[in-house]
């Protein structure tokens, strides 16, 4: 049964259900919208325009796989899919969707609530959750319904964590097709600073969707740094749709690696709803063979004297392509806003694709905004330069695309994921040049 049909039937059983918490309204609203909308059409929708998203929604997903004996999973084999090794880092993690405190290292944490969203009562999270996106997306409504469980994580004012904090999904392949709903709340309290890292793995290959949504708030003077990394998705379709609210004098720093996947498709939105805000969108993509990336960012500017930086970059083997299609907004009698916005793409390949659209809505004056983008492939006189001073031709490319890489890499913070990153990169270049 396609994945419309098993929809069609759980929106009959919802409406012969109790209805009475948050959680259940907010189910309520979500199953009357896809009842009504339904899937879009990337015939006439822009948000899918290039894109083929009968691949995704006509396959026989198991929506809620229950014969997973988790117990069989050695822990020492979970350990080895984290980023951080240390004893005491702080780690969620979610086993094809539900959460598995005794796998998570969260025991020793103080002061900071890392747990699930099931774990939670109303009051704690109706002021947050389901509250970030002003328009409704089909996937993200399926998210909400379909939901198993998902990250909580409250940063408490005045903290400053030194420790990243890591949120694991992990995909056992026990279903040969299965449909994973991830979800993630963060709040960042008032001057606190927190990073995170979010990653997947598969135990074995086999055909996966994963729907994912996070929702994170930053309060007055507080900062995230937020990683996310796509890797090793071989047989899998991403949409993650992610949405940033912030305070006064917050700062935001996403980072997302595409590094392997079928199909990704990130669609960031930010809400910079206070003074004196700052912004920061960057993105790596680096694919080979026939797979896809689509970068959709919205960064909408509603209060003045704030800063915004987009920056990707995007190398693309053999028959890959990528789509990235930035937005930035600047409301009517907004001002001071400095906004800029880049992409750059290196093709390896006469068959490799990109599609780039920048975008600017500008309703105010008195502000500063630029977009730009660039398409090419290596250049030739610096290729020859570096063979000039002996180096090899295939190390000279690889220390080419390194340094149009290397001022995102730079500013990673976090010295595992920094280290790891580059040897992924590394890895893949040295098997496509």
């Amino acid at each position: 049964m396609q994945l419309k049909e098993k929809i069609t039937l759980l929106i009959n059983k919802f409406y012969s259900e109790k209805k009475d918490s948050y959680m259940s309204s907010l189910k309520q609203k979500h199953f009357n919208f896809f009842h009504k909308k339904g899937f879009p059409s990337f015939i006439n929708n822009e948000e899918w325009k290039n894109i083929d998203i009968d691949s995704i929604i006509n396959q026989d997903y198991n929506l809620f796989s229950e014969n997973v004996k988790i117990g069989n999973i050695e822990h020492k084999k979970i350990k080895k899919l984290t980023f951080l090794k240390k004893e005491k880092s702080l780690i969620l993690i979610f086993i094809d969707g539900k959460y598995y405190p005794h796998f998570s290292y969260t025991k020793h944490v103080k002061n900071i609530n890392l747990s699930n969203l099931l774990s939670l009562k109303d009051n704690e999270i109706q002021n947050y959750y389901g509250k970030l996106s002003y328009q409704y997306d089909a996937f993200y409504t399926l998210n909400t319904l379909l939901l198993k469980d998902g990250a909580y994580v409250y940063i408490p004012d005045n903290l400053i964590l030194e420790s990243p904090i890591e949120i694991l999904h992990i995909s056992t392949g026990m279903d040969s097709k299965t449909m994973l709903n991830n979800r993630n709340l963060i709040i960042v309290g008032e001057h606190s600073y927190v990073k995170i890292i979010e990653h997947y793995k598969s135990l074995k290959k086999h055909l996966a969707f994963i729907n994912s949504v996070s929702e994170v708030y930053t309060m007055n003077h507080s900062m995230i740094d937020y990683y996310k990394v796509q890797d090793n998705l071989d047989e899998t379709y991403v949409i993650d749709n992610t949405f940033f609210k912030q305070k006064k004098n917050s700062k935001c720093t996403v980072y997302t690696f595409s590094f392997k996947g079928n199909f990704i498709k990130n669609n960031l939105k930010l809400y910079s709803n206070g003074e004196k805000t700052y912004s920061y969108l960057y993105g790596i993509s680096l694919l080979s063979g026939k797979q896809f990336v689509d970068h959709h960012t919205l960064i909408n500017h509603l209060c003045s004297n704030a800063y915004s930086f987009q920056l990707y970059k995007n190398i693309l083997c053999e028959k890959s392509r990528g789509i990235f299609n930035g937005k930035i907004i600047i409301n009517e009698f907004i001002k001071k806003i400095n906004a800029f916005q880049k992409n750059h793409n290196i093709l390896l390949s006469d068959e490799a694709h990109i599609n780039a659209n920048p975008q600017l809505e500008i309703y105010s004056e008195s502000v500063k905004c630029s977009h730009g983008c660039t398409i090419g492939n290596i250049q030739e006189p610096e290729l020859f330069y570096l063979q000039s001073r002996g180096i090899p031709k295939k190390k000279a490319k690889m220390l080419l695309l390194f340094s149009f890489l290397e001022e995102i890499l730079i500013p990673i913070r976090v010295f595992e994921l920094k280290k790891l990153i580059y040897n992924k990169m590394k890895k893949r270049l040295d098997k496509h040049l």
